[in-house]
C-alpha cells in the first residue's frame, strides 16, 4: 500500500463510509497492521472477528479491487454500541467496498456445517478478537480448523505486559473483566480470555503453524481503554457485588481495585501484540 497513514486513513474512511476522529484512529491503528501483516494485492482473505468493520475495510482497500474479503462474527447484528454490527455490516456492504466484501454474522466458526475447500483463501486474519474468546483450547481449535482454508495467518491482540505507568489501568481494567469471567457476571461483557504473546505463540505453534515476524505496535491514538475503563467503573461494581458465588475477599479485592482505577481519560492503551505465521506442511 502506498502513502502515508494519514491520506490512507482518509481514502479508507470516505471509500467505507466511515466518519469521525475516533473511527479514523482505529483505522489507521488497522493500517499499521495490515502493512505489518503484508497483505498483498488481489488476495482473498477471510477475517474472523469483524466486529463494526474497520479491520474488513481496511482488508478491502489492501486487497483492492481485485481482492475479496469474506468477514464473519459470532456475535449477531444487535450486538455492539454505539453502531451495532447489523448496522455497521449495511452500511459496509453498501459502500464503495460493497463489491469485494462479504459479511456475515452469528457464525460459529468452529461448527462442523461451517467450512471451505481447502486454499480458499490466501490469508486468515484475527484482529482484535482472540480476548473475545471463552478458552485457549477454543483459540487452539479454531486456529487447528482453518489450517486447511489458508496457508498463512496474521493475529493481532492487545498485549497484557504494560511497559509505561499509563497502560495500568487499561490492564486493570482488562484484568478485572477477565476474573469476573469465569465467575459468569455477564455474557455481555467484551473480554472472556486474556491471551498473552507466548500464549499465542504456543497455540500456532502446536496446531502446525510456523511463527514468521512478530512485533509490538504502538496503540496510543485507539480508545479502547476508555471504553474498557469505563464500563468496568460503570457496571462492575453492582454486578460484583451481587455475585454470590465469588468469595468475599475477592469480591473486595476487585470493588477496590475497581475503585483505584481513577480517570479514564488520563489512561493509554496497552501495545498490540501481532504475528505472522505460515500453514507447515501438507494438508489432509
Amino acid at each position: 500500500m502506498q502513502g502515508n497513514i494519514e491520506e490512507r486513513a482518509k481514502e479508507v474512511m470516505h471509500l467505507a463510509c466511515f466518519t469521525g476522529d475516533i473511527t479514523r484512529s482505529r483505522i489507521e491503528h488497522r493500517l499499521r497492521l495490515a502493512d505489518f501483516w503484508k497483505i498483498y494485492y488481489g488476495s482473498r482473505v477471510l477475517e474472523i472477528g469483524c466486529g463494526q468493520g474497520e479491520t474488513t475495510a481496511v482488508l478491502a482497500y489492501a486487497t483492492g479491487e481485485s481482492g475479496f474479503v469474506y468477514a464473519v462474527d459470532l456475535a449477531n447484528e444487535n450486538y455492539g454500541s454505539p453502531e451495532n454490527l447489523g448496522t455497521a455490516r449495511e452500511r459496509l456492504m453498501s459502500s464503495h467496498f460493497g463489491d469485494r466484501v462479504n459479511i456475515d454474522l452469528g457464525v460459529n466458526i468452529l461448527s462442523s456445517s461451517f467450512d471451505f475447500e481447502p486454499n480458499s483463501f490466501g490469508y486468515v486474519v484475527l484482529s482484535h478478537c482472540l480476548w473475545y474468546m471463552s478458552s485457549q483450547e477454543e483459540l487452539r481449535d479454531i486456529l487447528f480448523k482453518v489450517r486447511r482454508w489458508a496457508p498463512r495467518i496474521c493475529i493481532a491482540e492487545w498485549d497484557p505486559r504494560v511497559t509505561t505507568f499509563g497502560q495500568y489501568q487499561h490492564f486493570m481494567a482488562a484484568d478485572i473483566q477477565a476474573i469476573c469471567e469465569t465467575y459468569h457476571i455477564s455474557d455481555h461483557f467484551n473480554i472472556k480470555t486474556m491471551f498473552y504473546p507466548h500464549e499465542i505463540e504456543n497455540a500456532l505453534c502446536a496446531t502446525g503453524w510456523d511463527i514468521m515476524d512478530t512485533c509490538s505496535i504502538d496503540a496510543y491514538d485507539v480508545q479502547d481503554s476508555l471504553w474498557e475503563i469505563d464500563i468496568v467503573k460503570e457496571m462492575f461494581p453492582r454486578k460484583i457485588s451481587m455475585n454470590k458465588d465469588m468469595p468475599p475477599k475477592l469480591r473486595r479485592l476487585l470493588l477496590s481495585q475497581i475503585y483505584s482505577l481513577g480517570d479514564a481519560q488520563a489512561a493509554e492503551p496497552l501495545s498490540v501484540f501481532a504475528a505472522t505465521a505460515e500453514r507447515i506442511g501438507e494438508i489432509v
